[in-house]
C-alpha cells in the first residue's frame, strides 16, 4: 500500500491486528489527509472518549496497516474470513 492509497473515509486493519478487551480489534478510521499527504488524522477504538484524535506522519501509518477493510469488518468483532483461511 502506497501514501496515494489512504483515503479519508476508509477503514483500514493492522498487519498484525491487536484484540481488544471489548473483543474489536485495533482498527482505524481516516478522518484527515493533509494536502501534502504527508500527514493522517485517524480514530480509532484506543482512542479515549474525550481526547484528540491521532495526527501521525504517513509514513508511520503506512508501517502499520496491513489492508482496508469494509464498514461491516469494522463494526464486527469476528476476524475477516481471509484471516482464518490463512491459519488453516
Amino acid at each position: 500500500m502506497e501514501a496515494k492509497d489512504i483515503k479519508r473515509g476508509a477503514f483500514y486493519r493492522a498487519k498484525k491486528p491487536r484484540k481488544l478487551i471489548d473483543g474489536g480489534y485495533d482498527d482505524r478510521v481516516i478522518l484527515w489527509v493533509s494536502q501534502d499527504q504527508l500527514k493522517i488524522q485517524y480514530d480509532s477504538p484506543t482512542v479515549g472518549n474525550g481526547r484528540r484524535y491521532t495526527t501521525i506522519p504517513i509514513e508511520r501509518f503506512l508501517k502499520w496497516v496491513g489492508r482496508e477493510i469494509t464498514k461491516e469488518e469494522y463494526m464486527n468483532t469476528a476476524p475477516s474470513p481471509k484471516s482464518t483461511e490463512a491459519k488453516e
